[in-house]
């Protein structure tokens, strides 16, 4: 047998059998990708046939996602009391909306109260105080019902309003979660017939229902993934997000 010959076979082969997997792979991937497409445009349809509307396109990737440990956490009053006593106004050339952030930020890092998941939410501003709102983000994934709020006035912090959870940990399995499609439909079963919903956005979250926390120990509970649906000019609505 000439084996330089029969290599030379083989090899030609197994490039066919590549290529040939590849371009079904890629067939099957459009196959799916115009799937979600198309579910996507008959949801649309059927909510909008129930007085559903949506402002944008609806998300389409949903991953298998575990469940997320936190913890509780909160600070002494006197103590958060006593940093806002000790704080020196900002010069009032420095009072900006950027100003504002930044002061806030330095009065989260001096409290110890400031970690790699505080991100800033918005800046409000009513009168003469501004409202600079944060919020929990853990490796990409807002911590729903778990903020900071700063209230400045005359260049310094006169109030801060905290609820705050510490992501400990992810669970050990991961679990298939609705499309944002099916999210709204469940939203769709729970509306009342003659009200009109339109919806401004939809994200993945971390959620935790909520609880009346008062201890002075720490406290473990498990927060899950859940649809945030906002609608009607900033109404807020939870879906879980797991299939079972």
């Amino acid at each position: 047998m000439d084996w330089t010959k029969a290599k030379t076979i083989l090899i030609i082969a197994i490039l066919i059998t590549n290529i040939f997997l590849l371009v079904t792979y890629s067939v099957l991937q459009d196959n799916n990708e115009q799937s979600d497409e198309d579910l996507q445009l008959e949801t649309i349809a059927l909510l909008e046939s129930k007085n559903i509307y949506v402002k944008d396109s609806l998300p389409i990737k949903h991953d298998k996602m575990p469940v997320l440990i936190v913890e509780h956490d909160r600070i002494d009053p006197y103590e958060l009391q006593q940093y806002i006593w000790e704080q020196i106004p900002l010069d009032e050339s420095k009072r900006s909306r950027e100003g504002s952030i930044k002061l806030a930020e330095n009065f989260l890092k001096r409290c110890g109260l400031w970690s790699s998941n505080v991100e800033l939410d918005r800046v409000e501003q009513e009168g003469q105080r501004t409202f600079v709102h944060f919020k929990n983000v853990y490796n990409g994934i807002r911590i729903e019902k778990s903020y900071i709020i700063c209230t400045i006035e005359d260049g310094q912090i006169i109030e801060v309003e905290r609820s705050w959870l510490n992501p400990v940990e992810f669970g050990r399995t991961k679990k298939a979660t609705m499309s944002a499609s099916a999210a709204l439909i469940s939203l769709m079963s729970q509306k009342h017939e003659l009200e009109s919903i339109l919806v401004e956005d939809m994200e993945m979250v971390y959620w935790l229902e909520e609880t009346d926390y008062v201890s002075q120990t720490t406290i473990s509970d498990t927060a899950f993934p859940a649809w945030k649906i906002t609608y009607n000019s900033g109404q807020t609505k939870y879906v879980p997000a797991y299939n079972d």
